[in-house]
């Protein structure tokens, strides 16, 4: 499904989002367009999931910042997914924010990848892709039903494929107490991936579309309809 597939190591956050090719942000930015949506992230709840991240993966290099965040709670919480017995394996044997670039073979749209771990078995044969998730939701149940709002399963295909991976990991990590941490296989998830890769292609089809039409992205979709 997708080809030329290639590391780019030493890559920081900003100079991963100034590379040319299209995230899975920007399928959610062309969703949201498509839908006649005005998408708007909250700064305050993405210099979180940011900062979380950075204290996760890369502790010996994070600080903070002049965002407004709970620093306190959100540093809690990253010392216990460390702790975790499962998540510190994890963190030990993997490799963290490792950006990748790959051309998607039906459209020629080339994307990028950076899943937060990449944990490569010993004899090479397995590919695992793991995402730390933050959460406000109360429960396991109510965490995997938000999973299709988010478009978890989207992405978890999308990376899967681009990086010819095994498995896929979506850790959740409550915000508030108890604090419990979810540990959720998408790939053993009956349809969940194959739903992801649906809608992943669905948007890379548009997204080809629209590069190759001068007409506005309203007009293409009305055609299209």
């Amino acid at each position: 499904m997708f080809f030329s597939l290639a590391q780019h190591p030493n890559l920081t956050q900003v100079q991963h989002r100034a590379l040319s090719q299209v995230s899975n942000t920007d399928l959610s930015n062309l969703k949201a367009e498509l839908m006649g949506q005005l998408r708007r992230p909250n700064p305050d709840a993405l210099a979180y999931g940011s900062a979380f991240h950075a204290a996760t993966l890369e502790p010996r290099t994070y600080a903070r910042t002049t965002d407004r965040c709970p620093w306190a709670q959100l540093e809690a919480l990253a010392r216990q997914v460390r702790r975790h017995r499962y998540c510190r394996d994890l963190l030990y044997r993997g490799t963290a924010e490792l950006t990748h670039t790959a051309i998607h073979v039906d459209t020629g749209v080339a994307v990028k990848v950076r899943p937060d771990l990449l944990v490569i078995s010993p004899a090479g044969r397995t590919r695992t892709l793991i995402d730390f998730k933050t959460t406000s939701c109360p429960d396991l149940p109510h965490f995997l039903a938000s999973a299709e709002q988010y478009d978890y399963d989207r992405q978890a295909a999308l990376y899967l494929d681009a990086l010819q991976a095994t498995r896929f990991l979506i850790i959740g990590v409550q915000k508030r107490n108890p604090h419990q941490i979810w540990v959720f296989d998408a790939t053993a998830a009956p349809g969940f991936i194959e739903q992801g890769r649906r809608k992943y292609s669905t948007l890379l089809r548009r997204y080809a579309t629209r590069q190759a039409s001068p007409l506005p992205l309203v007009q293409q979709y009305a055609l299209a309809a």
